[in-house]
């Protein structure tokens, strides 16, 4: 196929795809209506949208800020008979069998 021929392909399928949108048809049915080959109407549709969309699938380069360390202070647990239990960070592994306790 020579320069020509592909750019009359191109200009041909862009057409079709134009078609297509405007139509309420899906893919198939229009290929059908049109007797187009899916598969190759399929190929020349994400060729027309990844020219369109350049950056698809291309890495960005983003700057973040390193997270602000928040520190925990201490837990309390108020239990319904009025006992107050303050742990520190170092003893909250067992915050949740205390909880239970109640």
């Amino acid at each position: 196929m020579n320069k020509q021929d592909r750019q009359a392909l191109s200009e041909e399928m862009h057409y079709h795809i134009e078609l297509w949108q405007q139509s309420k048809l899906t893919q198939k049915q229009y290929c059908i209506a049109n007797n187009l080959a899916y598969h190759k109407f399929i190929y020349w549709l994400q060729k027309i949208r990844d020219a369109q969309n350049p950056a698809d699938g291309v890495f960005i380069p983003v700057k973040t800020k390193p997270a602000k360390r928040t520190f925990v202070t201490d837990v309390e647990i108020i239990y319904p008979n009025g006992v107050r239990l303050r742990l520190s960070p170092e003893n909250f592994e067992h915050i949740g069998r205390l909880i239970r306790l109640v």
